[in-house]
């Protein structure tokens, strides 16, 4: 929990400066907040099956934390803060369905969060007829941010930042012959896009294949990888959901990888999950995977806080999604009240002048178009790559490999023994 680090006089009273916002201790308003009008957001993400459900109850858990901290505070503009959470299931038309009880139901004033890419972009067709704000928690495809729509903002980082950090890794280990397989939807296809093109940059051979959203069966996929001449040495992955367990499990046990002769990783999140080890076990060791925010040695006071009131709350550390979906409430928090109101113009404005220091570094956000994903981008967004050695291992503990300059081993990739 952020601890205040200042106080200011102002009518008498002292004023908590908690989480980068000034707000009135709560002993003086919680009077006043139990009788106001909340100032009402909503937030957006899987809470049940086919959609990636744990990763969104943990960042429904994570802006829950929030929501209690900013009220404790004494809210924002003297109204408490209240949180409508919307169950999207990773399915886009109940992303579409989520986002207009929000908007003409509820009369939210900003909305932030999402796992899917595909429900993102669903949702966000509805904000932009309304002029609605909203925030992206922890979706990855470029052209979110590359349609240049007003109304939304990224506080993830992009396909942009994360699949060239994956090509840049794979040429400075020196694999030579690579099989991409990606899940078919908006977030698998830009992964794909943007790792292809890097690859080819770096001369690298490379083959792909296509995988449905809720497939859980590879065995005969990697039974023919498998044979492939020249051998792959390496599996490039893109999955975001459960069947990211499932291939572990197969490609493992197969004796395809992660092994000595190939090496895996997987982007899209079930990796650094509490229920990632619980399914794969042993199969796990040496999956490589991305961690969008700061590396252990790089934390903040803040990230140092969070992760401590996370684990006492909630009984278990939080994930990187946890971190933003945090983040992403205090940065709306802020900008309504530099705004001074709600008004949707007014807090788009103040988004576009966000400095706030977070879990996750200081956040701001790119109102240039070059490229075009830079618009309303957090283009500092911070990602690194891990590797687990161990099994159980949070990615916190995990070895960090990519970039260079924040690893914790000299090795660039920890070759398995068989």
């Amino acid at each position: 929990m952020p601890n205040p680090r200042g106080r200011s006089m102002a009518t008498g009273a002292a004023a908590l400066v908690i989480a980068g916002l000034v707000l009135v201790p709560v002993q003086m308003t919680r009077s006043v907040l139990s009788a106001a009008e909340p100032i009402m957001l909503g937030e957006v993400g899987p809470l049940s099956p086919p959609g990636g459900y744990a990763d969104g109850q943990l960042m429904k858990d994570a802006a829950i934390l929030a929501t209690d901290e900013i009220n404790k505070a004494g809210g924002v503009l003297g109204r408490p803060v209240a949180v409508s959470y919307q169950d999207t299931r990773g399915l886009p038309e109940e992303g579409t369905a989520a986002a207009e009880r929000l908007t003409a139901q509820e009369h939210v004033s900003a909305i932030f969060g999402e796992f899917h890419s595909s429900v993102f972009l669903a949702e966000m067709e509805v904000v932009h007829k309304t002029g609605t704000p909203i925030l992206a928690v922890d979706v990855w495809a470029n052209k979110i941010t590359a349609k240049g729509y007003p109304e939304v903002f990224r506080l993830a980082p992009c396909q942009a930042l994360i699949a060239t950090q994956y090509g840049d890794w794979i040429a400075a280990a020196g694999f030579k012959n690579v099989v991409v397989l990606y899940e078919k939807t908006d977030g698998g296809q830009s992964h794909r896009d943007v790792l292809l093109a890097v690859l080819d940059k770096h001369g690298i051979k490379y083959d792909v294949i296509g995988a449905d959203l809720d497939q859980k069966e590879f065995t005969a996929q990697i039974e023919r990888l498998k044979t492939h001449n020249p051998p792959y040495d390496f599996f490039a992955t893109a999955f975001s959901e459960a069947g990211l367990y499932a291939l572990v499990n197969q490609a493992h046990t197969l004796g395809f990888a992660p092994t000595a002769k190939t090496g895996m990783y997987n982007s899209g999140g079930p990796a650094t999950t509490p229920t990632f080890w619980q399914n794969v076990g042993e199969n796990g060791k040496y999956l490589i995977t991305e961690v969008p925010g700061l590396p252990k040695s790089g934390w903040n006071y803040k990230t140092r806080a969070f992760v401590a009131a996370f684990k006492q709350r909630f009984k278990s550390p939080p994930t990187p999604q946890a971190m933003e979906s945090y983040d992403a409430e205090y940065v709306l928090v802020d900008a309504i009240r530099r705004a001074g109101n709600t008004n949707p113009k007014a807090i788009i404005h103040a988004l576009e002048q966000t400095n706030w220091l977070g879990t996750r570094g200081t956040t701001t956000f790119a109102t240039d178009r070059d490229p075009d994903w830079h618009y309303h981008q957090f283009v500092t967004a911070p990602v690194h790559l891990i590797e687990f050695d161990r099994v159980g291992q949070t990615p916190d503990d995990a070895v960090v490999i990519w970039p260079r300059n924040v690893a914790t081993t000299k090795s660039v990739y920890l070759r398995p023994m068989q």
